[in-house]
Order: C-alpha cells, then sequence, then structure tokens
C-alpha cells in the first residue's frame, strides 16, 4: 500500500532498504536518542527490523493489530530518508505512532506531511477512531509534529528502553480520529 502527499511517496519498506537505512537512521544514535529502540549497531540489526516490520497479510486481507509502516521517499529526488506509521500497543489496545528520519532531513515539515497521510490511512482504510502517541520530554521537534497532527496532551509517563535497562521521562499523548 503506497501513499502519496505533496512532497513524499510512502511505500513499505524491503530488505533492499537494509543499507539506506542503517547509514541514514537505524544506526545513528543521535536519531534514536530519544526513542524507546537502540541504534542498530549493524546492518543485519537492521535486516532483522525490516523483517519484523514487513507487512503481513491473510489472503489479500489486513491482518488485525498488525504494525504498518511505510519508508519516506522524496518525490523530487527518490530518496529514501526515513520510516514511520502504526505500531500495536498491547497496553493502550490502540495503534501509536512513530517515526524516524535522517538528520539532515529534520526540521522541514516531513514528518508531520507523513503523518497526516498515514492518520488519514488509519481513518478511512482501518476505521481506527483513537490512535496514540509519545515522545521524549526533551524531544521538542516531536512534540511539535504530535501538536501539528491535533494530538492532545494526556500525561506525562517513564518509558522503558528495549533493553529493560535504561529508562527516559515521556509525554504521552491521544487523538481521536474522525473514522
Amino acid at each position: 500500500m503506497m501513499l502519496e502527499t505533496e512532497r513524499l511517496v510512502l511505500r513499505p519498506l524491503t530488505l533492499a532498504d537494509a543499507e539506506t537505512a542503517f547509514y541514514g537512521w537505524t544506526g545513528d544514535e543521535e536519531v534514536a536518542k530519544y526513542v524507546s529502540w537502540l541504534p542498530h549497531r549493524t546492518i543485519d540489526d537492521t535486516m532483522a527490523w525490516l523483517k519484523e516490520i514487513e507487512w503481513k497479510h491473510e489472503d489479500d486481507a489486513r491482518v488485525p493489530r498488525d504494525n504498518y509502516i511505510w519508508g519516506f521517499v522524496l518525490k523530487e529526488t527518490g530518496e529514501l530518508f526515513g520510516s514511520g506509521g502504526l505500531i500495536w500497543e498491547e497496553g493502550y489496545q490502540l495503534y501509536q505512532v512513530g517515526y524516524n528520519i535522517k538528520k539532515s532531513h529534520w526540521n522541514r515539515g516531513y514528518t508531520t506531511e507523513a503523518m497526516k497521510a498515514i492518520l488519514d490511512f488509519a481513518s478511512t482504510d482501518l476505521g481506527i477512531r483513537k490512535v496514540a502517541g509519545g515522545h521524549a520530554k526533551e524531544n521538542l521537534a516531536s512534540a511539535k509534529v504530535l501538536e501539528k497532527l491535533g494530538f492532545t496532551y494526556d500525561r506525562d509517563d517513564v518509558t522503558a528502553h528495549v533493553d529493560g535497562v535504561r529508562f527516559f521521562e515521556s509525554r504521552e499523548y491521544f487523538l481521536n480520529l474522525n473514522a
């Protein structure tokens, strides 16, 4: 399933994207500074992640509670520069938005533009009525993205990294969609 915006094409990621993703954002410690996953140490880590987020289908139907992750590609150049989408969160019993892009593409409005298309897909194609979002307290850029998308602040929280050892203070949000 591809999505388009004025400046972007959003497409499912494939194993062929491993090197671009690793050197662009999954292996970048600065990009991973404010998220719950750890920076990938090798391209093999990125390949394992790409296999994990691969879209799953049953007889051409979407699998309930699957993750929907797209690669963000600039229409003008064809450059893959990030990823984002909807991640099923058991604790909330709803999808949470997530996104990461190369540092060279920060502060250009690309993430907000991509996530607007993804939220429209969530509402129109999946019939989702509510999604969650969150960010590390220090990550003011991500706070701006969520605010521009219309998310409402819910509470402060503490988020664990996937290693279960490190934690960071976070802010949690929700967005009601018109499904």
